[in-house]
């Protein structure tokens, strides 16, 4: 094999202000965001480059590019071929190094997940092939060994994790030729909580007739003090949505943790139950396993779903919330956990639990690390019940090879590694603080101070 030594760690702030531009990812909680992400690049003595991407909401960027910074020495001077020896030591000697793991989860995990991603990139690049082609390649044997079951063995073992994908190995094959063929289904988050009635109609109407059919929108916007208003804005949202699609059209619903504990989730969506509602995502707490698992029991009867794991940190979160019963739906974030390695165990444990994986990609470049993962899992586990975030914006222009979605699917990509390479134009208007577009911190605050629904805390932004 080639040497790539690495020789260069470079770490790119970039902050998009959408709160500008439509309020586009506003939620019930994040009520003026703007999209903003950690770009770790690693270049080699070689030439390639790997990249990552660490997804952020503005103001807090700079610490997680940071936390990035902080794991210069660990790579800088290593070769891509230790790596792809050992990738499951190599991703524990970030994540549980015997200093740095006192930081725990969150940022530090996250900058772990970015500089392992960056290393998976270079590994498709040196091979020439696109990122979900490299994890749908891996023979079984190796994927056992990315994973840490150092947690994990109550629920999955090495041999139970080998004999699970070896007996799929054939169904594989077909699974991969379907995907090339077909793509991944995917649906849209077109509800934001800041977005005009009339901007959703227009969006869903446009997607519907190109073949999307399936439209997510936010609700719990201020309920917990308002909930009458709170529960006509969703109905008046709900209500644009399905009136710009048609009846076949599945509608999700996504309360961002905003919704208290989960007997007031369940009541609050019981009110919502007439939409038929496939799933309510992050109603309470990331990490109420206990609150996720009575929700789920209250609200099996009105037929509303629950999915979660946006924001669940590692992987022995999600075994608690699969292995409890808490999800119907599980939520993988490319950005969120310490990178692919532990992202193949949170997929694992979830097909064992017989629960389909709906990774979130609510974020710019999300979809591309999420895109790779889950067609990982459908080549492995099938696609029943299987849904792909997908947004509209922060594509084109900003990305060199933007996502492709033809009716309502997902193309699979052709460019090497995340496909995460952006347009310099972008990177020069919104890298911050430099940026002559780059976002702004306390326009940001106080745009949020003013939103319906702002706690009464917000007030102390402004």
């Amino acid at each position: 094999m080639r040497s790539h030594k690495i020789v260069s760690l470079e770490v790119l702030d970039l902050r998009y202000p959408t709160v500008r531009l439509g309020m586009a990812g506003s939620d019930p909680r994040h009520l003026a965001p703007n999209y903003s992400c950690v770009i770790p690049i690693l270049r080699t003595e070689s030439g390639l480059e790997g990249r990552s991407l660490i997804f952020t909401i503005g103001d807090g960027t700079q610490i997680q590019a940071a936390a990035v910074e902080a794991l210069r020495r660990f790579v800088v001077g290593r070769d891509l071929a230790e790596f792809i020896a050992e990738p499951g030591l190599f991703a524990q000697a970030l994540a549980e190094h015997h200093q740095l793991r006192w930081l725990a989860l969150g940022v530090y995990r996250m900058a772990v997940g970015g500089i392992v991603n960056a290393l998976w990139d270079l590994w498709a690049k040196s091979e020439g092939v696109p990122m979900w082609k490299l994890l749908s390649s891996l023979p079984p044997e190796k994927i056992v060994q990315c994973v840490d079951f150092h947690h994990l063995r109550d629920v999955l073992t090495e041999d139970e994790l080998l004999e699970m994908l070896r007996s799929r190995e054939a169904a594989k094959v077909a699974n991969v030729a379907r995907l090339e063929r077909d793509g991944v289904r995917v649906y849209s988050t077109a509800g934001w909580s800041g977005r005009p009635l009339d901007e959703v109609r227009t969006l869903c109407r446009g997607l519907y007739e190109a073949g999307t059919r399936a439209f997510k929108a936010k609700v719990g916007r201020g309920q917990q003090y308002d909930r009458a208003r709170a529960l006509d804005e969703d109905r008046r949202m709900l209500d644009a949505i399905r009136e710009s699609t048609g009846p076949d059209a599945l509608l999700l619903t996504d309360a961002n943790q905003n919704l208290g504990d989960w007997r007031n989730a369940a009541s609050y969506m019981k009110e919502l139950a007439e939409y038929k509602l496939l799933f309510i995502e992050e109603a309470i707490a990331y990490n109420d396993v206990v609150g996720y698992i009575e929700l789920r029991k209250a609200l099996e009867p009105v037929g509303i779903g629950v999915a979660g794991g946006e924001q669940a940190p590692d992987a022995i979160t999600f075994k608690q919330l699969l292995a409890g019963g808490g999800l119907t739906h599980c939520q993988i974030d490319g950005a969120r956990v310490g990178g692919v390695n532990e992202l193949f165990a949170i997929v694992a444990m979830a097909a064992k639990f017989g629960v389909p994986v709906c990774p979130h990609s609510g974020g710019i470049g999300l979809g591309q690390l999420v895109g790779a993962m889950s067609i990982f899992d459908q080549a492995w586990f099938g696609s029943e019940g299987r849904w792909l975030e997908y947004l509209e914006f922060l594509q084109a222009g900003v990305f060199k090879n933007p996502l492709v979605v033809k009716n309502g699917h997902y193309q699979l990509p052709g460019a090497a590694g995340w496909g995460l390479e952006m347009e310099d134009d972008f990177v020069a208007r919104y890298r911050y603080p430099d940026g002559v577009d780059c976002a702004d911190t306390l326009e940001a605050d106080r745009v949020a101070a003013g939103q319906p629904g702002a706690p009464p805390y917000a007030r102390f932004w402004a």
